[in-house]
């Protein structure tokens, strides 16, 4: 399983906005932040589909809030946080989570969650882990935790054990 990934700011240098807008399926725009992540989401997903498993026409549908794609070929999770999107893709359903690490009081979050956080690391780590179990929708059989880019936190969960380590693509890099 390997998890794709793409900095908002250089698909924005690579592409025009326009290009980038046209992967909108949606007519809710909460923010152009918010926009422009969905829209880098969808065209990341999309791209995928088409260059790695060799889906020609990737239609992505909502279903129980979560997106999936309409033909059920596989199943795949997606995230952002500040200038990053994050997707995997699986036979098996997964779900995965990405949280820019930014300040937070860990006393107060350990009372708040009822929690004993010891360190930055440890909030996020059961920050991501509830949000992509969300996704997940289940019990996993394959949890994956880590600091990505520094700045970030990521946690993957998938219905099925992993063979592996996930891998980290640059998506831009090798398209």
């Amino acid at each position: 399983m390997d998890i794709y990934y793409i900095k908002i700011s250089e698909l924005l240098n690579k592409y025009p906005k326009d290009e980038i807008f046209s992967y909108s399926d949606t007519d809710k725009i909460l923010s152009e932040k918010r926009y422009i992540q969905h829209c880098a989401g969808r065209f990341l997903v999309k791209n995928i589909c088409k260059r790695i498993y060799n889906i020609n026409n990737p239609q992505i549908v909502t279903l129980n809030k979560k997106p999936r794609l309409a033909n059920g070929e596989i199943n795949f999770s997606l995230a952002h946080s500040a200038d990053y999107v994050v997707c995997v893709f699986d036979k098996n359903i997964c779900g995965i989570d990405l949280e820019y690490m930014r300040p937070v009081n860990i006393e107060g979050m350990s009372k708040r969650y009822n929690k004993n956080f010891e360190s930055i690391e440890d909030f996020y780590k059961f920050w991501t882990n509830y949000e992509a179990s969300i996704k997940l929708g289940s019990g996993g059989e394959f949890e994956y935790n880590s600091i990505f880019q520094k700045e970030y936190y990521l946690t993957l969960l998938s219905a099925s054990k992993m063979p592996s380590t996930p891998v980290f693509i640059d998506f831009l890099k090798i398209y």
